[in-house]
């Protein structure tokens, strides 16, 4: 929690977070995080003699892109482990309605340098997350 002077916090904002789980294990990403969430209408489309394109809706499907920042060595090795194993893995995220858990299909994160902090601890930077979502809403 962090103390907040906007009207609509009433003083208390409570952060909120990404968590990925696959029922055993879980990651939790950085407070905050700017992300995509790209929904994509699903179904058949079809063109008419008349030139119209028509589109039978069957739902929409959610894609996340998820720039983490950095992870820990421990919390990337974490979810790459859960990818290889299940690759269809539980996400809590903020949405426009609230925060929403969906199952979403993983690809393996990209990473691009490790990097040590002011203690010596190794963090890998550049760490983005891709995922899509299993079903429709």
């Amino acid at each position: 929690m962090t103390r907040c002077a906007a009207k609509f916090c009433k003083g208390v904002c409570h952060l909120r977070r990404i968590k990925i789980t696959d029922g055993t294990n879980t990651v939790t990403l950085l407070r905050d995080l700017v992300f995509t969430i790209q929904p994509k209408d699903i179904g058949a489309t079809a063109t008419m003699a008349s030139g119209k394109t028509v589109m039978d809706i069957i739902g929409v499907k959610n894609e996340l892109k998820i720039p983490t920042g950095w992870l820990s060595v421990s919390d990337l090795r974490k979810l790459r482990s859960m990818i290889n194993t299940k690759h269809v893995l539980s996400v809590t995220y903020p949405d426009v309605d609230g925060d929403k858990t969906r199952e979403f299909l993983f690809e393996q994160p990209e990473y691009k340098a490790i990097i040590y902090d002011e203690d010596g601890v190794s963090q890998w930077c550049g760490v983005t997350i891709s995922a899509t979502q299993q079903g429709v809403d």
